[in-house]
C-alpha cells in the first residue's frame, strides 16, 4: 500500500484518532503535497491550465486554470510573477462560458471571479476596463442569486446546493454578499437541507450526499453565529452525520446529481473531493468535523487508491467521471491536493488539542480579527518596566515589540496558512528577573496579541509518573510539541531542570531532562511553528548550552514596573481603587528622589501590598514608616546565598540581555 497507509479500518475503530495515529496522518499529508507544485504544473498551457494534457485544440480551460489557481495559492505555492498573473486575470475575465454552457452562466463566471479575487494579490493593478468587467460579473451573480431566490440554477436545472455555494463563497470573498442576498439564501438553504436530509436518510434514489454538504457550508456561511437556533444545531449534526455516513466502503461516495450536461462528454459532477475541500475551509463546522477524522482519513486511502504516478514528482487524478476519456484531469488534480492541504490544516488542530488534552489544560484560543490588527496594541495592561541592552536603557515593551512580538506577528500568518516562521524570524525567548515581576504574565500578553493559546508547562507535568518516569513523560510531551503549531509555550519554574550540569547542588533527574531537553528545544526551533519561553529567576544557573544563540533568540530581564507607570494608576489596593501618588500628596508626602527610588523598587504585587497598607496612614510620618517597612521587605532588597540583594544581582545579570 503505497504511503504506508493500513487500509483495513473495521467498525470496531475508536471514534478518535489517538496522537500517533494523528501524527501518521499528517505525515501522509505531507508527502502527499510534496508532488503538489509539479503535479498541477503538469497541465500548464500559456499562461493557464488545460483541462487534459496536450488535449487538441490546445486551449486554456477556464474552470480548471480557476481550479488549479486555487489549489496553489492555498497552499502558497502560486509562484508567477505579477506580471503572469495579471495575464492570466486578463485571459479569464473576457470569457463568459466553459463546458459548451450558456453564456453568462453562473457557473463560468464564479469560478473566474473566484480566481481573479486569489490573483489579484500576486498581479499588477488592474487597469479600468478589467476593474469594470469584474463589477459586471459580481453584478451577474447577485442577480443569480435574486431571481433563484437564494438559490442559484443553471440552464433548465433546478436550483443546486453546489452552484449557490459556488456563487456564494465568490461573492463573499469579495465583500459582496450583502444582507438582502445573505437572507435570502439563508431561508433557502435551511429549507433545502432538511429536505435534502430526509431524503439522504430515506435512503430514496434521488437523495444527494453531496447536496447536503454543500448546504450545511451555506447555512454556516449565511447564518450569523449569533442567530443559530438549538434546533438547528441539531440539523446541522444531523446533516454532517447523514453526509459522512452515505460514505462508501472504498472511502468514496456515490455519485451526485447531475449538475449540468457536457455536449460532448454526458453529465457533469461534483468530484468528492472538490467538495470536501470546500467542507474543511468551514470553520465554524471545524468542532464537528474534527469527530470525522478517521473517515477523512478513508477518503485519503481513497485517493492514494486512485492516484497515476507519471514520474518522481507528478502524482495526478481524474474524477472518473467519463471513463471514456481514461485520462488524468488537472481540476481534479487540484482538488485532491487542495482536499490534503485543508485535511492538514484540521489535523494541526486536532494535535493542538490533543496536546492540551493529554496535559490537562484548558485550550481558550483567540481568533484575531484581521480587520482590526492594524489598531491593536500589545499588552496595553502590562506596567512597563526598562530594561538594559547593549549599554542603553530602553521600555521593555518596546524592546519587546520592536525585537520579538512585532516580528511574530508578521509571520503568524505563514503559520496558520501550513507553513513556519521566515528564517531569522525571533521564536524562542527566556525572559529572567527577580520573582513576581510578571513574565508569566507577559508571556500571556503575547499570546493574547498572536491570538494564541498560552500552554504553561511546569515540573508537575513531568513528574506526574513520579521521579521514574520523568524521562518518557518528557520525550511524550516534545513529541507533540514537535508535531504542534500556533501555540506560545510557557515553561515555567523550571530552575531546577536547566541548572548548570556539573555544579554541585544539580540533582541527577535534572541533569537527565537538561540532556534530554536541549536537541527537543533545537528540534522545536527547526520547525518554526510555535514560540516557546522559559521563565526563570536565575538566569546565571541556566546552563551555557541554552543560554547560547541558537535556541533562544531573546533572553529578556523583567524587572519590576518603573516608579511612573505605578504612581498614577487608580486601581491599587485590596479596594482597587487607590491612587497611591495623590494618597502620598494628601498626606503631605514629599515625593522626592528617596521615596521614588523605594517606589520604584516594589513589584506589582508588592506595590498593591503597600497601597492597601496605606490607606490606613493618618498622617505623612505613618505613611513615611509603612513604605519604609514594605521596602525593606520588597524581593530586590532580599539576600542570596551570596550575600548579595536583588538589585545587586538584577545589575550584574544585564550582561545576558540580547
Amino acid at each position: 500500500m503505497p504511503y504506508g497507509i493500513d487500509p483495513a479500518q473495521g467498525p470496531e475503530e475508536e471514534a478518535r484518532l489517538d496522537f500517533a495515529r494523528l501524527e501518521s496522518l499528517r505525515l501522509l499529508c505531507r508527502q502527499v503535497r510534496e508532488c503538489h507544485s509539479e503535479s498541477i504544473r503538469y497541465f500548464e498551457y500559456q499562461d493557464g491550465f488545460q483541462h487534459y494534457k496536450d488535449k487538441e485544440p490546445l486551449k486554456v480551460s477556464v474552470s480548471s486554470s480557476a481550479t488549479c489557481v486555487l489549489s496553489l495559492v492555498a497552499a502558497d505555492l502560486w509562484k508567477a510573477d505579477s506580471k503572469k498573473s495579471k495575464k492570466l486575470i486578463r485571459k479569464l475575465i473576457p470569457k463568459n462560458t466553459s463546458a459548451g454552457l450558456p453564456k453568462n452562466n453562473a457557473f463560468t463566471i464564479a469560478w473566474i471571479l473566484e480566481a481573479v479575487t486569489e490573483l489579484e494579490r500576486y498581479a499588477d493593478p488592474l487597469g479600468p476596463a478589467e476593474l469594470s468587467q469584474i463589477k459586471k460579473m459580481e453584478l451577474m451573480l447577485q442577480g443569480a442569486i435574486r431571481s433563484g431566490r437564494g438559490g442559484v440554477k443553471i440552464a433548465d436545472y433546478p436550483p443546486s446546493a453546489y452552484l449557490t455555494q459556488l456563487v456564494v463563497r465568490a461573492l463573499d470573498k469579495r465583500e459582496r454578499l450583502n444582507k438582502k442576498l445573505r437572507t435570502s439564501v439563508e431561508g433557502w438553504a435551511w429549507a433545502e437541507l432538511t429536505r435534502q436530509i430526509a431524503l439522504v436518510q430515506a435512503k430514496t434514489k434521488t437523495a444527494d450526499p453531496f447536496a447536503v454538504a454543500y448546504l450545511l457550508m451555506l447555512v454556516s456561511i449565511a447564518t450569523p453565529v449569533s442567530k443559530i437556533t438549538p434546533e438547528q444545531t441539531i440539523t446541522q449534526r444531523s446533516a454532517l452525520n447523514s453526509f459522512f455516513e452515505s460514505q462508501l466502503d472504498d472511502g468514496s461516495w456515490p455519485l451526485s446529481r447531475p449538475l449540468f450536461h457536457y455536449r460532448k462528454f454526458g453529465n457533469a459532477y461534483c468530484y468528492e473531493f472538490e467538495m470536501l475541500t470546500q467542507l474543511l475551509q468551514q470553520n465554524r463546522l471545524q468542532d464537528l468535523l474534527l469527530q470525522y477524522l478517521p473517515r477523512l482519513r478513508n477518503a485519503a486511502v481513497s485517493a492514494l487508491n486512485s492516484v497515476y504516478r507519471l514520474g518522481e514528482k507528478i502524482q495526478v487524478w481524474t474524477s472518473g467521471h467519463h471513463p471514456q476519456q481514461g485520462k488524468p484531469e488537472s481540476w481534479a488534480t487540484a482538488s485532491v491536493y487542495h482536499f490534503f492541504y485543508e485535511l492538514d490544516r484540521l489535523l494541526a488542530e486536532a494535535i493542538r488539542r490533543r496536546l492540551f488534552q493529554y496535559l490537562d489544560l484548558p485550550l481558550s484560543p483567540q481568533v484575531p480579527d484581521d480587520k482590526k490588527s492594524a489598531k491593536k496594541i500589545f499588552a496595553p495592561r502590562f506596567l512597563d518596566s526598562r530594561v538594559k541592552v547593549r549599554g542603553s536603557q530602553r521600555p521593555l515593551k518596546r524592546f519587546l515589540w520592536e525585537n520579538f512580538v512585532e516580528p511574530l506577528a508578521r509571520g503568524a500568518k505563514r503559520v496558520e496558512t501550513g507553513d513556519k516562521f521566515k528564517k531569522g524570524t525571533p521564536i524562542s525567548a527566556i525572559f529572567f528577573g527577580p520573582p513576581g515581576t510578571s513574565k508569566t504574565e507577559l508571556a500571556t500578553q503575547i499570546a493574547d496579541f498572536l491570538g494564541w493559546p498560552l500552554l504553561a508547562i511546569d515540573p508537575s507535568h513531568l513528574l506526574r509518573n513520579g521521579m521514574d518516569g520523568i524521562q518518557a513523560e518528557a520525550n511524550e510531551i516534545f513529541r507533540m510539541l514537535e508535531e504542534t503549531e500556533r501555540v506560545v509555550v510557557l515553561f515555567d519554574e523550571f530552575d531546577e531542570f536547566v541548572r548548570e550540569r556539573g555544579s554541585s547542588d544539580a540533582e541527577q533527574f535534572s541533569r537527565l531532562l537538561t540532556t534530554a531537553m536541549l536537541p527537543k528545544l533545537a528540534s522545536i526551533h527547526t520547525r518554526a511553528t510555535l514560540v516557546f519561553i522559559i521563565a526563570t529567576n536565575n538566569i546565571r544557573q541556566f546552563d551555557l548550552a541554552i543560554r547560547r544563540p541558537g535556541r533562544f533568540d531573546r533572553v529578556v530581564q523583567i524587572m519590576p514596573p518603573i516608579y511612573d507607570e505605578k504612581i498614577d494608576n487608580d486601581n491599587w489596593g485590596a479596594s482597587g481603587n487607590v491612587n497611591v501618588g495623590k494618597t502620598l500628596k494628601r498626606l503631605g508626602v514629599k515625593i522626592d528622589g528617596q521615596v521614588k527610588k523605594h517606589l520604584g523598587d516594589f513589584t506589582f504585587l508588592e506595590f498593591d501590598a503597600f497601597a492597601t497598607d496605606l490607606v490606613k496612614a493618618k498622617d505623612a510620618q505613618e505613611a513615611l514608616r509603612s513604605l519604609e517597612y514594605h521596602w525593606e521587605r520588597c524581593i530586590l532588597q532580599s539576600v542570596d546565598e551570596d550575600n548579595k540583594t536583588w538589585k545587586q544581582r538584577c545589575t550584574e545579570e544585564e550582561r545576558f540581555n540580547r
